[in-house]
């Protein structure tokens, strides 16, 4: 464990330590079918191949999800949780809430359920964007909506005054919100 420390230049988080310790892990370990967990074998490895300290001064990764997502621990004091992010994204503002702590986590089956979103997540859905594309896909939702309406038997007169509806109702909010960001 001294050696990993040294060599990433951090201190393992006790929990996290004591479970090595405890499970010997040398080999990689698939705690679910989703879930592997580094082995120390490898952990220094995985750690290097995806830069994680360069990234993520003070984080450690402790294995991945099978696609493509590392699981991270904080290793300062004071934050037990477990998280979750991309490899492609190693910043706190994508990281995910898997576990409350890594004791927890393990005792609940390593689950990779998000029990909070991550900060970047959870400032998009806040913003003007986000809820312009919501009211935009809702529009043509409902377009979609009426369409199977009308395959399902919906009369004529009610369909087109209804399409009619919905077309002046999304022509008004491109008017509304030209130049804005809200289409994929």
């Amino acid at each position: 464990m001294t050696a990993i420390e040294k060599a990433l230049g951090i201190t393992l988080p006790g929990a996290y330590r004591d479970f090595l310790s405890q499970a010997s892990m040398q080999e990689d370990l698939p705690a679910t079918d989703l879930v592997l967990l580094y082995g120390t074998g490898i952990l220094l490895q995985r750690n290097a191949d995806y830069e994680v300290q360069r990234y993520l001064p003070s984080w450690i990764s402790i294995g991945d999800n099978s696609g493509g997502a590392a699981i991270c621990l904080h290793c300062e004091p004071g934050d037990p949780a477990v998280y979750l992010t991309g490899y492609g994204a190693l910043d706190t503002g994508s990281m995910e809430v898997i576990g409350h702590d890594f004791n927890a986590w393990v005792a609940g089956g390593f689950s990779l359920d998000v029990l909070r979103e991550a900060p970047d997540v959870v400032a998009f859905r806040s913003s003007e964007t986000y809820k312009l594309r919501k009211a935009f896909m809702a529009l043509h939702q409902a377009l979609r909506t009426l369409e199977s309406a009308r395959a399902g038997g919906l009369d004529l007169k009610s369909y087109m005054l209804q399409k009619r509806i919905l077309q002046q109702q999304l022509k008004d909010f491109e008017t509304q919100h030209a130049g804005k960001k809200y289409r994929l």
